[in-house]
């Protein structure tokens, strides 16, 4: 049986949740009796929480919306999620960095000692780098138990066996040791030593399966980089850009930087009326294709490929009947 006061916020808890819900079900949760149900919303009525009374068959209890927040009671997964959310909102720039790392510091102060490692793997071994929106195909979003493991790994120092699937759809064994995680493009990015290959890898997150923390330590390994979010972030775009190429646009440069993603390339000014795109893509052709999106009269700078690529397009196009 759990003291009055364990009681009472596992109570909260269950009536945070959006439905309302009978005296017999919140007494079945809680291995109590209906008349000990009773009881414990009076008291938290008598603390200030606007618990309502349902009526109908069966009756029900719901938490209205009050004045102040109520304790929040979370579980394993959903202090990780809390913490990724806002450890994603610190660094971005949809409000204050002081704001967010404030609600990281007191989450954590709440949190209940088998609880709080998972956040402070997440504020530890986590990061975001905005490379822009993701393009083309979206696959499945990495599940949040996939990335709680892979950051208790890295927490941990552990080794990490795991089944990975390739682009091409080519499925192999892994023995990793997990270092970092990155989110970018919409997607989770695992830095991690492979004692595969023995080499450091990134790996996309959604692409693993079947993962388990072994009991073998990881071993201790000097990182490549100072700033292993900007490593993983480097490495992607040379991975997304198999070409390159320079092309002068005329056009203003707040009228193109809109359309340039950060994954792709970068945009300078060059006068007021003209800005200078260095880009990438995985071919000149494709390159040739999305610069056409910008709407503007465009001359080719380097190399002399992507010249050859734009008249390609020039006669794809004028195929078309």
């Amino acid at each position: 049986m759990w003291d009055t006061s364990t009681r009472l916020l596992q109570l909260l808890a269950l009536l945070q949740r959006p439905r309302c819900r009978t005296s017999d079900e919140l007494a079945h949760e809680l291995g109590v009796t209906t008349r000990t149900v009773r009881r414990d919303v009076a008291r938290l009525r008598t603390l200030g929480y606007p618990v309502r009374s349902a009526g109908g068959h069966g009756g029900g209890y719901e938490l209205e919306a009050g004045a102040a927040l109520p304790p929040l009671t979370l579980d394993a997964p959903e202090a990780v999620a809390a913490a990724l959310a806002l450890q994603g909102l610190a660094d971005g720039t949809a409000v204050r960095p002081v704001e967010t790392s404030n609600a990281l510091d007191k989450i954590r102060r709440i949190l209940p000692d088998h609880v709080a490692p998972a956040v402070d793997a997440v504020i530890n071994h986590a990061g975001l780098v905005d490379l822009g929106q993701p393009v083309g195909p979206h696959g499945p979003s990495s599940a949040t138990e996939t990335v709680t493991l892979l950051l208790r790994a890295c927490r941990l120092r552990r080794r990490v066996i795991c089944r990975y699937e390739k682009h091409t759809g080519e499925q192999s064994d892994q023995l990793i040791e997990p270092r970092h995680l990155v989110h970018t493009l919409g997607r989770w990015y695992l830095f991690a030593y492979s004692l595969k290959s023995n080499a450091w890898r990134t790996f996309r997150v959604d692409r693993i399966a079947d993962a388990s923390i072994t009991a073998s330590a990881a071993r201790p390994r000097a990182d490549p980089a100072d700033d292993l979010d900007e490593y993983v972030a480097v490495g992607l775009r040379t991975s997304m850009q198999r070409v390159r190429g320079v092309v002068r646009v005329m056009a203003p440069i707040e009228d193109v930087a809109r359309w340039v993603s950060p994954a792709w390339g970068t945009v300078s000014a060059e006068s007021d009326g003209t800005a200078v795109v260095a880009a990438g893509a995985d071919s000149y052709v494709a390159m040739a294709k999305w610069l056409l999106l910008l709407d503007a009269p465009l001359v080719v700078v380097d190399p002399p490929e992507l010249l050859v690529a734009f008249g390609e397009v020039a006669a794809e196009a004028s195929r078309v009947r």
